[in-house]
């Protein structure tokens, strides 16, 4: 009887966080997103945009003794039509976390994602003076499986991170990155091999 009750519990704050930090934020998105399973969420998690945004199988967003965690959230933002933010499979990040996508931002399967993160493929303003007003550069992101991005990083456009790699914490992050390694820095290099 106690292990039915406990499952019960489970059952209804599982649903309630749903609705709490997913569906209610979400309700007027114009964002197109779908998940693979109904993911955890522990920290309102928004959809924004109006590109797409794929959510593969067992991810859990926000972790609620992770810090920082009242009063964040954490943002989808497919800024275009034809945008788009993959996120593979067992991704679990922790708080306050941005990913705007312009072009594509890809993120492998098991990947561990700290707080603080931004993620973006596309400069927000152009580099031109003459042109500050109009959208930069755009690009794509790639993270490969299995990446461990600790706090506070940045990763920018044209990035790829190979798979097994760690992103030390407040690293930024652009360039081509190979697998096994440790990387860290500002602008992040390479510091050890795995």
């Amino acid at each position: 009887m106690k292990s039915y009750l406990l499952l019960i519990h489970f059952k209804l704050h599982s649903s309630f966080s749903r609705w709490k930090y997913f569906i209610y934020p979400n309700l007027f998105s114009r964002a197109k997103y779908s998940c693979a399973t109904n993911p955890i969420y522990q920290q309102k998690t928004e959809i924004t945009g109006v590109g797409r945004i794929t959510i593969g199988k067992n991810c859990g967003f926000g972790y609620r003794i992770g810090g920082f965690w009242r009063n964040g959230s954490i943002e989808f933002q497919a800024r275009y039509k034809d945008a788009e933010i993959i996120i593979g499979d067992n991704v679990f990040t922790n708080n306050n976390i941005f990913i705007c996508a312009a072009n594509k931002i890809s993120i492998g399967s098991h990947t561990r994602i700290g707080q603080g993160i931004m993620i973006t493929d596309f400069e927000a303003h152009g580099t031109d003076p003459e042109n500050r007003n109009k959208v930069g550069e755009i690009g794509t992101v790639d993270i490969g499986e299995n990446v461990w991005i600790g706090n506070n990083v940045t990763i920018l456009k044209n990035s790829k991170v190979g798979k097994n790699t760690i992103i030390g914490t407040g690293a930024i992050v652009n360039g081509v990155f190979p697998e096994n390694v440790l990387i860290g820095g500002v602008p992040a290099k390479i510091l050890k091999s795995l």
